[in-house]
């Protein structure tokens, strides 16, 4: 969608990270917004960023994983937007742990809110769009939906989801209905929140009960460790979202913020073994990661310790 001033467009999880930066950014270019989010507080406080920009901007509270908020969502957007020329799916959770360890309610908090939060707002807002016969679909993939980052199965999953609806949507659409772009933006490492709606199951068998549960008791202090591990040296979100934006702008399918991503689907497709040994790389350097935080925190191991007895 190359002119943007004066459309209007409706954002999800728009209360915080990438989806905040991107309601400044589209705000900035004139469009005008409908932000949704199950955080209520933090959308009053976009909103209340967003006051001196010339644009209208408005909010509803939405759990994009039940299919009937999203149909509210979208009458509201009728109702404050009338048309609408973009839809941005953005809202994402994730969960972590060691695959074996995972149990049911891992795998439905990632794909209920990542994966069928996109599902429901096709079937919601895409009739619209085709009876329109123009319109613009942004997903909000991940550098996850690429390469399968290790430990954080659940989100690897949703998120290989997401650029394969986008892509099925492209490959469905553009013949039938070539006014409806689809674009798939993949972020890589950025410091945003989502760590805050981060489950993380941590193993058993290799720490003992009792600090198995002071890991636990203290989740957000491992969480704020690794993050800082996980994302050091990583970019500014505002300077990443303006990149997006301009990908948007110039219809791309895939919108990438690193080079580096489109050399992995470049391995991928020519040299397997290549691919294969940075996979491997992967799991230990996060492997690695998890242990100093863990040893950081004071936790009763040993560096080594689930290195060893992961890869034994």
């Amino acid at each position: 969608m190359k002119k943007l001033k004066g459309r209007n467009c409706v954002i999800t999880g728009a209360a915080s990270g990438i989806g905040r930066a991107l309601a400044h950014g589209l705000a900035r270019e004139g469009m005008n917004l409908l932000l949704a989010d199950i955080d209520i507080q933090g959308l009053a406080t976009v909103k209340k960023e967003l006051e001196g920009a010339e644009t209208t901007v408005h909010t509803a509270r939405c759990d994009v994983s039940k299919y009937e908020d999203i149909l509210a969502l979208a009458e509201e957007s009728r109702i404050q937007l009338g048309v609408l020329d973009m839809l941005v799916n953005n809202a994402g959770v994730a969960s972590a742990g060691f695959i074996e360890e995972l149990d049911h309610e891992a795998w439905e908090y990632a794909l209920s809110v990542n994966a069928w939060s996109i599902i429901h707002t096709v079937r919601a807002f895409l009739p619209h769009m085709i009876e329109r016969g123009r319109g613009h679909i942004v997903n909000v993939g991940s550098g996850a939906g690429i390469v399968g980052i290790p430990y954080h199965a659940p989100y690897i999953a949703s998120k290989f989801t997401v650029v394969g609806i986008s892509e099925a949507l492209y490959s469905e659409l553009k013949h039938k209905y070539p006014g409806i772009e689809v674009s798939v933006i993949c972020p890589t490492f950025l410091k945003t929140n989502i760590l805050q709606r981060t489950r993380i199951a941590i193993p058993r068998g290799l720490l003992t009960e009792e600090d198995r549960q002071k890991a636990l008791e203290r989740m957000e202090e491992f969480k704020t460790i690794f993050w800082e591990k996980y994302t050091k040296g990583t970019p500014d979100v505002d300077a990443v979202v303006a990149k997006y934006i301009r990908g948007i702008k110039k219809n791309k399918l895939y919108i990438f913020d690193t080079p580096l991503l489109r050399v992995a689907m470049l391995i991928k497709a020519v040299c397997e073994p290549l691919y294969k040994a940075v996979l491997r790389r992967e799991g230990k350097k996060n492997l690695r990661m998890i242990e100093e935080s863990l040893i950081e925190m004071g936790i009763g191991i040993s560096k080594n310790t689930l290195r060893a007895k992961r890869f034994s």
